[in-house]
């Protein structure tokens, strides 16, 4: 991790490094030069692969595969002392935020701590997911079914625009962040079922459009809404399961879990092409998600 340059970090993420303006002197020339968006981007992940090799070479570990695959063997002697099966994913998640920076996805917020963790939580799952259908397991398989959703961007975003997350007497800055949000005009058509794709001929077809960038957040602000978002999917949640003990809704209602609806609400927020155009917020030089 520590070797990778920012040439190389570039080329697997196909981005380029140079943008191109005007020679100063020199009417239409064009000259190349290191920087926009791209080069930002790269500049971060070289300081989060630097920080995060510097950690693994510490410790004596030859890739982060090896602590995690420690970090899982951990949570399983946990889970097994404390007889609670939901222990493990908690002592892994502890142990890969306390040793890499970039796992440390938490705040601060008017003197509150909040703990966001999208990555570590969606490398748990993500484990679970792959591995734990495999018989035998290369490694211990936390329970995950009890994580909380993993909280970016495109959650808190989408929630605000469905009406579920109102910020109508939010903060001043706040409530103005996603205007006409929430309006019964709008929320009727994103309730509605979803619209037939429009034909589209030619070699384009049926190509998805880049999200549109919402409004620019700060740090702060980035937090509360995430933070908004992980209790509003946990209540949506419990909600559910009330309507399933009571008999209403579909069967499955009653085995939902916030991971399980994490994913749906994900995929609902790319693949559907009215859902797809609908602004999430910006969150300038991070990449906790």
């Amino acid at each position: 991790m520590q070797t990778l340059s920012e040439v190389k970090i570039a080329e697997l993420m196909g981005v380029s490094l140079h943008i191109e303006r005007p020679h100063e002197s020199i009417p239409g020339l064009t000259v190349g030069q290191i920087g926009g968006p791209g080069w930002e981007v790269v500049q971060l992940l070289k300081k989060l692969l630097d920080e995060t090799g510097k950690v693994l070479v510490s410790g004596g570990y030859p890739n982060l595969g090896t602590l995690v695959a420690e970090a899982l063997k951990e949570g399983e002697k946990a889970s097994r002392d404390k007889g609670d099966p939901t222990a493990a994913a908690e002592v892994v998640l502890e142990r890969l935020v306390r040793a890499i920076p970039g796992f440390r996805d938490m705040a601060v917020i008017n003197d509150q701590p909040v703990y966001c963790f999208k990555k570590a939580l969606f490398l748990i799952n993500g484990v679970n997911i792959r591995f734990g259908e495999k018989a035998p397991s290369p490694f211990p398989i936390p329970q995950t079914s009890h994580l909380p959703v993993f909280t970016d961007n495109v959650l808190p975003s989408i929630l605000i625009h469905l009406g579920v997350i109102d910020l109508s007497t939010a903060a001043p800055a706040l409530a103005a962040l996603f205007p006409g949000a929430g309006a019964d005009a709008t929320l009727s058509a994103l309730l509605a079922a979803a619209p037939e794709p429009a034909p589209s001929p030619g070699p384009t077809a049926g190509a998805k459009k880049v999200p549109v960038d919402g409004p620019v957040l700060t740090h702060a602000q980035s937090y509360v809404l995430r933070a908004a978002a992980i209790e509003a999917c946990e209540r949506i949640i419990a909600h559910a399961r009330v309507m399933s003990a009571m008999g209403r809704g579909e069967s499955w209602l009653k085995d939902i879990t916030l991971p399980d609806f994490d994913t749906w609400l994900w995929a609902v927020a790319k693949d559907r092409a009215d859902y797809r155009a609908l602004p999430r917020f910006v969150l300038r030089n991070a990449l906790f998600f």
